[in-house]
């Protein structure tokens, strides 16, 4: 879980077996480019890769914006996928979590707000 400003997004050619990948359906990979700029949980690297699907034609993804910042919540590459998927592996550090994943307000009073909610709750947990 860590707040990231998002420096790029590219479609990857990559198809998954396991992750929804496949443009037959619409669902593509999405790969986010980000600079961590505070860590709540767990050891994203400070300039690193994630991804998502897009939301075309009902796949499930998080809509990402470059130069926004995001709090994200990342679901990390496993054992068993980075077996099965290396390139996909090779990539991104994990998927997206759709549920939390947010963009975070511009407006630097909100922003203060969230982000102190953020860290209150991430020390009760």
């Amino acid at each position: 879980m860590f707040r990231g400003l998002v420096t790029a997004t590219e479609l990857s050619p990559t198809k998954l077996g396991i992750v929804p990948a496949d443009e037959g359906d619409g669902r593509i990979l999405v790969n986010v480019r980000y600079e961590t700029m505070e860590v709540f949980k767990g050891n994203p690297e400070p300039n690193g890769v994630i991804s998502t699907t897009t939301l075309i034609m009902g796949g499930c993804g998080v809509p990402v914006l470059a130069g926004q910042n995001f709090l994200f919540y990342v679901d990390a590459i496993d054992e068993e996928t980075r077996k099965t998927e290396p390139e996909f592996a090779g990539q991104t550090q994990g998927m997206i979590s759709i549920y939390d994943t947010q963009m975070l307000s511009p407006n630097p009073q909100l922003l203060d707000e969230s982000l102190a909610e953020v860290r209150a709750l991430a020390k009760k947990h």
